[in-house]
């Protein structure tokens, strides 16, 4: 149960980090560009993330985020 608190936390951490952007720090048009950017990279890796569940569960294997 700890492992799976930790591995949430540490997911948890990188994305929150990911899309926090310290809106007021920066002006609007640098913070829109910069918030596409981490949409973008958030929506290829979830794609990639999806593809990799998807091979696995076709060989019959368990799905697992390590």
């Amino acid at each position: 149960m700890v492992y799976l608190l930790q591995k949430f936390a540490f997911v948890h951490a990188n994305v929150h980090n990911h899309f926090s952007l310290k809106r007021h720090l920066v002006d609007r048009d640098t913070y829109k560009q910069r918030r596409s950017a981490a949409l973008a990279e958030w929506q290829i890796l979830a794609s990639l993330a999806a593809a990799r569940k998807a091979r696995v569960a076709s060989r019959g294997e368990r799905f697992a985020l390590d």
